[in-house]
């Protein structure tokens, strides 16, 4: 299955702000190492599956922009 790198900060806020996505984990660690000193807590890189969806909990599922 294809999937994606996502490299987040770790602040803390209602959500860790997407702040690049990237085909490999190279990549993402690439480019973590060179902003993680701009965040106080750092940043975070996981893999995600392309179709990953977050459930917000009962009665709600996002699939992408727009969506209610």
């Amino acid at each position: 299955m294809a999937a994606v790198w996502i490299v987040q900060h770790d602040e803390e806020e209602p959500f860790n702000a997407v702040l690049g996505v990237f085909a490999s984990q190279d990549e993402a660690e690439e480019f973590a190492e060179e902003i993680k000193h701009e965040y106080a807590r750092g940043v975070i890189y996981s893999r995600y599956e392309i179709g990953y969806r977050f459930n917000r909990g009962p009665g709600h599922v996002s699939f992408g922009p727009g969506d209610q």
